[in-house]
């Protein structure tokens, strides 16, 4: 089936008919394992104490975790279609009689990478250095297969500590996060970048790598079942589909183990309560499983356990960066400008731009409503230290007041308003500014953050 031809099929229904599922091959372009075996084999003791502190630190972790194509492609034939105006960067699946979700708010909360805003470096004085100094200069094309093959041929012992790291760094996200065919060329804007070592750190991983995956996953099955069928008329033997899936595949495996309930220990072992998820699980050797038995599985309610359709932070992942910057972004690009006011038994007004999505009413508690998410945007911010008197466990309400001030139309400044309201019902201050003086709050943002006044 064409999705883009599929515009009939009802919202909640699933893709692909039951009758029209076929076994398939899955070749994942993600060798987490062996890269994190790279890495440790491969940098001195301090250069790895160096990784061990630093962004990607906890995937070292997943020492062992093999690849499960024929889980994942169980998985792609569920795919649910979704209604044309709700969030693109949603995945939905049917195991069972139960709807699951994957989106960039599991996504962060299984991988430990962040959302954000990717921003562009800019005046980089190093540009080129790394590539001039350990890879063959400028004019040098470096694919995949090659790249890999260098890093494991690097004098690591002979080099620089902080310039080991940052080839370590960009090893990882260029060949696991950003997982593609070997004869690719690798990114060299991200080996640029890495040069940069701050600028790097704080890039939004988990929006970088989930926009590749996203897209992966959505365009995996592409007319697949059509080339089935052809090819099985052609050869009676053929039975079963190839294909590759691109990306960091690992992060869609521990996103099912945390989804779906259940799972036989012959297929995958919860062995920690660690967080980021992802380092929670140990995945079995694939060879031990087989499409009979992953389908039969997934369309079994006696053997599921629970199927959850979205997830929730726990209590240590509340106060992580990574999902800090999932509630930020939520609050911050909530859709198209409108303004809200939440009331709290009359005696709280908080305004604040962006408006609710829905799915279907099939489909319920796909995003936080503004209700939970202001209010919990609140709590980190420390709201009620300063305005404890209007702490209340009872119910939000959502109303709209258009006499609220508003940004202009198609600016950007919804982050902006949130900050500047947020501070201003902290400090009791009526709400007397508009769109002209977004300027002026943008540099006295940027001089807080300076001076350490704004945490980030």
């Amino acid at each position: 089936m064409v999705k883009s031809e599929s515009s009939d099929i009802e919202v909640g229904r699933m893709y692909f008919r039951y009758a029209d599922h076929f076994p398939g091959r899955i070749s994942s372009m993600c060798n987490l394992s062996s890269v994190i075996k790279a890495i440790e084999e491969k940098l001195t003791k301090r250069q790895l104490n160096l990784f061990k502190k630093d962004v990607f630190e906890y995937f070292l972790e997943c020492r062992s975790f093999p690849f499960s194509g024929v889980i994942l492609h169980n998985l792609l034939l569920r795919q649910v279609a979704h209604e044309e105006d709700s969030r693109e960067d949603q995945l939905w699946f049917q195991i069972g009689e139960h709807l699951t979700c994957l989106s960039i708010v599991e996504w962060c909360l299984v991988t430990g990478l962040s959302y954000g805003v990717d921003t562009e470096l800019r005046n980089n004085k190093t540009v080129h250095r790394l590539r001039n100094t350990y890879f063959g200069g400028v004019h040098r094309k470096i694919k995949l297969k090659e790249f890999d093959a260098l890093f494991k041929k690097l004098k690591f012992e002979e080099m620089d500590d902080m310039d080991a790291l940052k080839i370590a760094l960009f090893y990882f996200a260029n060949i696991v996060l950003n997982a593609r065919k070997n004869h690719c060329q690798i990114n060299f804007d991200w080996l640029n970048g890495v040069d940069n070592i701050e600028y790097f750190r704080n890039r939004p991983w988990g929006l970088l790598s989930w926009e590749m995956i996203y897209e992966s996953l959505d365009d995996a099955l592409f007319e697949k079942d059509e080339k089935f069928k052809m090819t099985r008329l052609k050869n009676p033997d053929h039975n079963i589909e190839k294909y590759n899936v691109y990306g960091f595949t690992s992060g869609v495996q521990a996103w099912i183990y945390e989804a779906i309930g259940g799972l036989p220990s012959t297929w995958v072992v919860k062995t920690k309560k660690k967080i980021p998820r992802i380092v929670q699980w140990k995945p079995m050797a694939s060879s031990r499983i087989n499409f009979a038995e992953v389908y039969s599985f997934f369309n079994d309610e006696s053997r599921l356990g629970d199927v959850l359709q979205t997830f929730e932070p726990n209590s240590k992942e509340s106060s992580k960066k990574y999902w800090l910057t999932v509630v930020l972004n939520q609050l911050w690009n909530n859709g198209n400008c409108a303004v809200d006011s939440l009331v709290l038994d009359d005696r709280l007004n908080c305004y604040l731009c962006g408006r609710q999505h829905t799915m279907s009413k099939s489909m319920t508690d796909v995003d936080m409503p503004l209700e939970v998410i202001f209010r919990r945007w609140l709590e980190y911010v420390c709201f009620y230290n300063i305005r404890l008197e209007l702490r209340s466990a009872d119910p939000w309400k959502v109303i709209v007041v258009k006499s609220a001030p508003q940004q202009e139309p198609g600016t950007g400044d919804c982050g902006v308003f949130v900050l500047v309201f947020t501070m201003y019902l902290m400090f009791g201050l009526r709400l007397e500014f508009n769109a002209s003086h977004v300027e002026y709050f943008r540099k006295k943002i940027t001089v807080d953050i300076f001076y350490d006044d704004i945490v980030l």
